[in-house]
């Protein structure tokens, strides 16, 4: 067995660990290298930790992402999860602990797979037609300088009529753990799409609109784009739906 691999899986079977002071919703991710022949075994073992009776009792939201375009990075996978406060996710962890479903899970996937990334958010806003039935996820990673500038372009760009026309939903989050080297990102931009196509059809639109140009003019002293990734859902897993998790 992997024990690198199983020190940092542990945290995520357990979800125990708390990523921020105050009840604030926010979400764990790992990524994780896994070839396509074992990804059935990820997700059967996922499948049978989520519906023991311990996993029964996990009141956020799981979700297994798989990598379609992410640059050099060389993890295939990312197990989400998302929960309402790190309290209620350390609650969930304690009753994980000894339970042998946990060690089950580990001992399916850890030969399997590899560790690539850990990290914690913690929820800033949420915006558009929040849901749990979009499969396309694209990532935007900043470096913020001025969030309070960023927020207000965003604010703009949100009023504007083109910004209202946004199909998707969004959601940025603050990096709380796991992006302390210098030059890693501070914030990410979540934004999820029923389609590629409704994805592709609304970036069409907004490519020529003056808001977006003004929105982009904006954001630039404010942040730093360095890099973007997308991934398409294979399973989710929670009675939770995204909307109570991350709104108030």
């Amino acid at each position: 067995m992997n024990r690198s691999i199983l020190k940092y899986l542990i945290p995520f079977v357990l979800t125990c660990v708390p990523a921020i002071a105050g009840a604030a919703p926010g979400y764990s991710l790992t990524t994780l290298t896994v070839l396509p022949a074992n990804l059935p075994k990820v997700i059967a073992a996922t499948d049978k930790m989520m519906a023991s009776a311990t996993g029964q009792k996990f009141k956020g939201r799981l979700l297994l992402l798989q990598h379609i375009a992410d640059g050099s990075d060389p993890a295939s996978i990312s197990i989400v999860s998302i929960y309402k406060s790190a309290a209620e996710l350390e609650v969930y962890g304690n009753l994980m602990q000894d339970d042998p479903a946990r060690m089950e899970y580990l001992n399916t996937v850890v030969p399997v797979a590899q560790l690539q990334l850990t990290a914690r958010t913690t929820t800033i806003r949420s915006w558009g037609d929040i849901n749990d039935t979009d499969t396309i996820w694209v990532g935007h990673y900043l470096i913020v300088k001025d969030l309070p500038a960023l927020m207000a372009a965003m604010d703009a760009w949100q009023n504007s009529p083109m910004g209202k026309k946004f199909p998707g939903q969004g959601h940025l989050s603050a990096i709380t753990f796991g992006g302390a080297a210098p030059g890693t990102p501070t914030h990410v931009v979540s934004l999820g799409y029923a389609s590629i196509a409704e994805m592709e059809s609304y970036n069409d639109m907004t490519a020529k609109d003056p808001d977006w140009a003004k929105f982009l003019a904006a954001v630039a002293p404010a942040s730093t784009h360095v890099g973007a990734d997308l991934s398409r859902t294979l399973k989710t897993w929670g009675t939770a739906s995204i909307k109570s998790l991350v709104l108030p």
